[in-house]
């Protein structure tokens, strides 16, 4: 370890300041060096009238840059603010502070709230001039340069009304008692932490100073693509990302199943579409950084490609200001995945040698006056999140030159379950929309391109269930439930039953996600305050399994069979259960198996029940005409048996599991396939 330090560094009170602070912090943790404090003065110290808009990147690092790339230094310490943008390739950080605070405060003649109209308000930073702005749209922001002290002295010769800085270096400097308010907003990128920075390759100094490096506890965050809608197009980097996050930031447009493979994760529903925004993007890059200051390691999950329109760019860029390590992994873009899919190239010879993909709005975009859509000259155009504005693009196309013949094509929630394809021509395509009521999310195409595609031909299914979007890849899929689920009004006796059941049982059964819903639903209502994290939980299913972790309880048993046998198999397998205490909440139509399984297996089984399995009004079947029908459950195929009499001969038959497959033979069926 080095012994005497050479430190560079400005020559302001602050900056001195600055310079005790990491000495303080390596004599706490047993590193005591001799040091040399040099001071040297910056272009920004000597010139104090250039507006920080207007300067050099190294503005307040250059004459420092140069004492150590001379050796005249061994480090700097820098406001980490300071910092340019792009350092001196001989240069590193060797270590970032956890700072202060990255607050700003508000020093004036008067208390924010009391300031007169038309307030001068004395800043440098365009992102406070931005903020200020927003809370004072009346403000007159005077351009200010200088030390504290300097700027301080502006606000006491009512020069100004008041200044916006950094809290830090006021209490850096003892000076906390000029504050009269702090602002709410986030603070500057790396504002309250101090930066040392020195010499690459300088292994010494940097083992010296790494011990305070704040960033040795941050987490990573990747942006990852799920693909175009259908879960099975995710990458297999991208699956082994979400098995070693610890935290899951998905939209609106990732298909909810791929959190299976994260079920240790936090899940993270962040949700954005035109017009319905869950959280603003400023918002959820805080959450993203937060995440990873507490050393997470972060998937912030994004349908298609997390680069292609997807703000992944401005991720990137809030997370690199933080000095938080980002990375991508590619994903199967809407553009590219939804038309391959379709059997419609990008690219084709004669046909279409150049491709050109647009956003069909901007998220900040004006309402009342819409941008104009340029459109560049290039065979194929496909337009991302455009149906609002299909409008003004089918008016940009034909006023580039298109004639109203354009092939054009609208894909809604291409390659899901819910696809919706309407194929037209400019002169059509908007009253096509209309009439079979496109909704977002789609894809828009036009060019000749689209001649290559054929509609696949599909079977339609009956779904009788109450899950249809795990069928999809069978065809297209009717929901048609024969069953209802409700919950249990529980009697004050049978509450109290509940609560003593729970707090005996050794292992509670959920073989349903309403099951497990619904059990710890009625649970919590009664006691909020029940300890679920030392019990076990056994359950059937990933969606079962997503039904406890949104209590943030991990079951310990997950059966990859969704059978009542599967999961006794998965019990046997890691559980001792003679004479355990089983807790069953169930439905109110019980399935004997599991709990006589049980029982014989020497086990105590309690069952209750905890939500209702009715049949639902009889409806007329659709007209339309129908292949199969997928039943999920013998009380499924009881009641579409005791509502129309029959299965058509012509329908394929497909079940969920060997007691539903019975239950069909009994009646009279004996062709069913079986899924499980």
């Amino acid at each position: 370890m080095k012994s005497f330090v050479k430190i560079a560094t400005r020559s302001s009170p602050l900056a001195l300041a600055q310079i005790d602070e990491v000495i303080q912090e390596l004599k706490a943790l047993g590193r005591i060096p001799e040091v040399e404090i040099l001071k040297f003065d910056t272009t920004g110290d000597k010139d104090k009238t250039t507006p920080l808009t207007q300067s050099r990147d190294n503005f307040f690092t250059d004459a420092i840059d140069q004492a150590l790339l001379e050796g005249k230094a061994d480090v700097a310490v820098h406001s980490a603010k300071d910092l340019p943008q792009h350092m001196h390739e001989d240069l590193k950080i060797f270590a970032l502070t956890k700072g202060l605070t990255d607050k700003d405060a508000w020093v004036g003649r008067c208390h924010w709230k009391d300031l007169p109209p038309a307030p001068k308000i004395g800043t440098s930073s365009l992102l406070r001039q931005h903020q200020i702005l927003q809370m004072r749209p009346d403000a007159v922001i005077v351009n200010i340069r200088g030390t504290i002290n300097e700027r301080l002295q502006l606000v006491k010769e009512s020069k100004v009304d008041g200044v916006v800085v950094a809290a830090c270096a006021l209490k850096r400097l003892g000076m906390e008692d000029e504050i009269k308010d702090i602002f709410s907003w986030e603070g500057m990128p790396l504002q309250g932490q101090l930066a040392i920075v020195g010499r690459c390759h300088d292994r010494a100094l940097e083992d010296l100073f790494s011990v305070i490096d704040v960033r040795r506890d941050y987490g990573k965050v990747l942006l990852v693509g799920a693909g175009p809608g259908d879960p099975e197009l995710i990458t297999l980097k991208a699956i082994k990302a979400l098995e070693a996050a610890d935290c899951v930031f998905y939209d609106y447009l990732v298909d909810a199943r791929l959190l299976k493979y994260a079920p240790q994760a936090e899940h993270i529903y962040v949700g954005k579409r035109k017009g319905d925004h869950s959280l603003s993007q400023d918002e959820l890059s805080r959450m993203l950084k937060a995440k990873a200051f507490a050393g997470k390691n972060v998937v912030r999950l994004k349908g298609g490609d997390p680069l292609i329109f997807g703000r992944g760019a401005d991720e990137i860029q809030y997370l690199r200001s933080y000095h938080i390590a980002v990375s991508v992994i590619p994903g199967i873009s809407s553009a590219t995945g939804i038309l391959s899919s379709l059997g419609i190239p990008l690219t084709a010879r004669r046909i279409s040698s150049s491709v050109a993909f647009l956003s069909g709005h901007e998220e900040d975009e004006d309402k009342t006056a819409p941008k104009q859509i340029k459109v560049p000259q290039a065979d194929t155009l496909v337009f991302f999140m455009g149906l609002t504005k299909l409008n003004a693009i089918v008016r940009s196309l034909l006023g580039s030159g298109r004639p109203q013949t354009t092939p054009i094509m609208v894909i809604a929630n291409g390659t899901k379950l819910q696809e919706q394809i309407v194929q037209g021509t400019l002169s059509t395509i908007e009253d096509l929309v209309r009439t079979y009521d496109i909704k977002p999310p789609a894809l828009i195409v036009a060019g000749k391109i689209i001649d290559f595609y054929r509609p696949a031909v599909k079977k339609t299914f009956l779904h009788c269930g109450t899950h249809p979007d795990l069928y999809s890849s069978l065809g297209r899929i009717i929901s048609w439930p024969m069953i209802e689920i409700s919950p249990v009004i529980l009697s004050e006796v049978q509450k109290s039953e509940l609560i003593r059941s729970f707090e005996d049982a050794d292992i509670i059964v959920c073989t349903s996600w309403y099951a497990g819903d619904h059990f710890l639903k009625q649970l919590l209502s009664v006691k909020s305050n029940v300890d679920l994290k030392n019990k076990i939980f056994a359950v059937i299913g990933i969606r079962t399994q997503k039904a406890l972790q949104e209590y943030n309880i991990q079951p310990a048993i997950i059966s990859k069979e969704e059978t009542a046998e599967g999961l006794l198999q998965a019990m046997i397998q890691q559980l001792e259960l003679k004479d355990k205490k089983i807790l069953f909440p169930r439905s109110s139509l019980p399935n004997p198996f599991l709990k006589e399984s049980l029982l014989a297996l020497g086990a105590q089984v309690k069952e209750i029940t905890i939500y209702e399995n009715t049949k639902p009004a009889k409806r007329p079947l659709p007209s339309m005409p129908i292949d199969g029908v997928i039943f999920t459950s013998p009380s499924t195929v009881r009641n579409f048996l005791a509502d129309y009499g029959t299965i058509p001969a012509s329908w394929q038959i497909i079940v969920k599991g060997p007691v539903t497959l019975k239950k069909l033979e009994e009646a009279g069926y004996k062709h069913a396939t079986s899924l499980s």
